[in-house]
Order: C-alpha cells, then sequence, then structure tokens
C-alpha cells in the first residue's frame, strides 16, 4: 500500500513538471513569432496603417490644390500708382496728449469748395484706431502727400438719393487729384455698397469722361476700403467702381471721389445703399509670405472651409480690399475636385463665384490665391 502511494506521488510530480515545461516552450515562441515577422521584409508590406475618412480628406484637397491650374496674370494688367487716404489723421498724438486736427464743418449737398489760400496739411502721427472687421484699415507709411490750395467740403449723402458732381480744376487736391469728400453716419457691422459711375463725354472739346476712383474713409480719415474701375464697361463705354463693406464700428465715415488718373476731371453720380445679400460666410484674412504656396508658380494661398448641401446655390467673392493683389478662387469638395472656379475676368482685384450648384451634401474648400506670385495682401471673403 505504501508503495502505491509513493509511486503515484512520483507520478504526479512528474506530471507538473512536464506541463511547466511545455509551458515555458509555448511562452518562447509566442515571443519569438512577432521578431520573425519584424524580421522579413515580405511581411511587412502587408501592415498598412489605415487612415479614417476625415484624416483624408485634407490630404486629397492638398492634392486638388496643386492641380488646380496656373492662372497668368493678364499682360495688360498694370500696376498703377496706389491712392492713398487724401485727409490728415483726424486725431495726431503729441507729448502732452492728443488733440484734434481741425476738420471742415459738413456743409448741405449743393455747397461747393471755397478758397481760402494756400495751406499745407499736417503729416499723420502713430495710427490710433484699431483694425475693423473686414479685414483692417490700409497701413500708414508715411505722409499724406496733400498739398493744395482748397480747403476739403463735406457734402452729406443718404442711401436714397443718387449724388451728383463734376471734378474740376478749383476743387480740393491731393496726390495731383481733384477730390469730392460725401460722409453718412454708420452702425457697427451695418452692411452698405457703394456705386461710383463715371461718364464717356465724347465731346471733343470740354469732355466731362471720367474714369472714377474712389475710398471708403473712418472717423479717423484711415483706409478701410478703396476700390477703382475694371477693364469691363457697359455698352454706354461708362466705368463703374464698387464698395461692399462691413462698417467696423459706430461713427461718421467719409466717402472720397477721385479719378484713377492724376488731373483729370469729368462727372459723374454716386450711390449710397445698403447691402441686402444675405452672407453664410463673411470674413477678413490676408496673403502673406507665411502663406502655402503652388507648387506651380509659387502663388500664396489660403483655404477655408464649410458644409453645404446638395443643389445649394452658392456665389462667393472676393475683394481685395486695397487693390493689393489680384484674386483667384477656387471651389473644391473634399475629394479635391473642382467644383466652379473664377478668375478676376476685368484684371483688377476682385473675383466672383456666380452661383454654383453642389452636387451632394459634403465637406467644401474656398481657396483664394494670388494670381501673380508677387502679389500679396488683405482681402475680404463672402459666401451668399
Amino acid at each position: 500500500m505504501v508503495t502505491r502511494k509513493n509511486h503515484k506521488h512520483y507520478r504526479d510530480r512528474l506530471d507538473f513538471v512536464l506541463i511547466c515545461c511545455m509551458s515555458s516552450s509555448l511562452l518562447t515562441m509566442s515571443y519569438a513569432l512577432p521578431t520573425s515577422v519584424l524580421a522579413s521584409p515580405l511581411h511587412s508590406r502587408h501592415f498598412i496603417i489605415a487612415k479614417s475618412p476625415d484624416e483624408r480628406q485634407p490630404e486629397a484637397v492638398e492634392k486638388g490644390i496643386e492641380q488646380i491650374p496656373v492662372v497668368q496674370p493678364s499682360v495688360s494688367q498694370q500696376r498703377k500708382e496706389s491712392i492713398e487716404s487724401p485727409l490728415p489723421p483726424a486725431t495726431t498724438p503729441t507729448a502732452t496728449g492728443t488733440t484734434s486736427a481741425p476738420k471742415p464743418a459738413a456743409t448741405g449737398s449743393s455747397s461747393t469748395p471755397t478758397a481760402t489760400g494756400t495751406t499745407s496739411a499736417p503729416k499723420p502721427g502713430v495710427r490710433l484706431s484699431t483694425p475693423p472687421s473686414q479685414g483692417g484699415r490700409q497701413p500708414v507709411t508715411g505722409g499724406s502727400p496733400i498739398s493744395t490750395s482748397i480747403t476739403s467740403t463735406f457734402r452729406e449723402i443718404n442711401f436714397v438719393d443718387l449724388a451728383f458732381g463734376v471734378l474740376a480744376p478749383g476743387d480740393y487736391q491731393s496726390q495731383g487729384r481733384y477730390f469730392h469728400f460725401y460722409q453718412f453716419e454708420g452702425r457697427e457691422n451695418q452692411l452698405i455698397q457703394i456705386r461710383l459711375t463715371g461718364s464717356a463725354d465724347q465731346r471733343r472739346s470740354n469732355n466731362l469722361s471720367l474714369n472714377p476712383f474712389l475710398l471708403l474713409l473712418d472717423s479717423n480719415n484711415q483706409v478701410l476700403v478703396k476700390r477703382g474701375t475694371g477693364e469691363a464697361v457697359d455698352s454706354r463705354g461708362v466705368k463703374d467702381a464698387f464698395i461692399f463693406v462691413r462698417l467696423p464700428a459706430k461713427g461718421t465715415y467719409t466717402i472720397a471721389v477721385t479719378s484713377q488718373n492724376s488731373k483729370e476731371k469729368g462727372r459723374y453720380s454716386l450711390a449710397l445703399r445698403n447691402d441686402r445679400a444675405s452672407y453664410t460666410l463673411d470674413q477678413s484674412s490676408e496673403l502673406t509670405l507665411e502663406n502655402s504656396t503652388l507648387r506651380q508658380n509659387g502663388s500664396p494661398y489660403n483655404v477655408s472651409k464649410f458644409q453645404g448641401k446638395k443643389d445649394q446655390l452658392v456665389s462667393i467673392r472676393v475683394d481685395s480690399i486695397f487693390e493689393q493683389f489680384s484674386p483667384y478662387v477656387v471651389l473644391l469638395n473634399s475629394k479635391g475636385q473642382i467644383v466652379a472656379s473664377d478668375s478676376d475676368k476685368d484684371g483688377k482685384y476682385s473675383a466672383l463665384i456666380d452661383r454654383a450648384r453642389l452636387p451632394a451634401d459634403d465637406t467644401y474648400y474656398i481657396v483664394v490665391i494670388s494670381a501673380n506670385a508677387q502679389e500679396r495682401g488683405t482681402y475680404r471673403l463672402t459666401m451668399f
């Protein structure tokens, strides 16, 4: 009996030793297998980490951006002389505080300039005002080149009537041009549009044909936006200058009317209206040296995105606020495919995609590009 018990005990211990040995072998094999797999170049090619759709979309969009056809700037487009604010700042900082520069009193719409002798306007000092919502006031780069024998006169303008005038010798002069000024009261975030229409006088003598140019100034006489005419003309040969803007603050605003060319005189009409567009996107941005650039020609670009619905109609407008560059705008879907595009057709400083129909529910990307790789600047992007 004792012998049987000893034999059974010995057999149990032997089974335990065998089980431990087998477990140790299996454990060793489990660690050796990944090592052999990683060492095999044949198997490593099959291990690809999949990305989620959200991670793949930007890659497709970036690829689509690089395939956008390069836009060649118009040969006829030449950089014209920049027209700056014709008025000195309303306030000029001094060592003892801030003093207000004299400002001519506003007159009725029928007022005319009055000669008061030669004056020299003070040079602008440090800019005191903060940037507006549509992209910032134009940077002050030096003294305003103002030398005039006429004081400025401000005329009132409303949101109903048209204003008419003739730029001619005897008007306020700045930068070799004649100027008229109109003022109105604006509200913060008020959307307005301004249209300045020139004339196409065909007379051989006393010709009053005008290629107009306009600037919108804030209460400190800093430029909010400026616009000249494009290459396009209507059937009468008349050129127009349009401004669309969101006012940054409540206050008095000044519209400066002048000519694209120096010493040019002529007839014009001016209209100030509320902008009735319903903007689903309204933002300002800037193309700078830090922006991404197209590999094809080095043109800088920015990208904005939005969620769109199938068959939704969208219009997209890009305006170079200070006429610093000619924009080119392209609309891509999430696969990087071009849905619509438009470069500035008149070779100037606005671009428009008009009523593009979206093909599907998707994330869409608006690409704003400078048509000239050497040009950059501030712009306003709107979608409606």
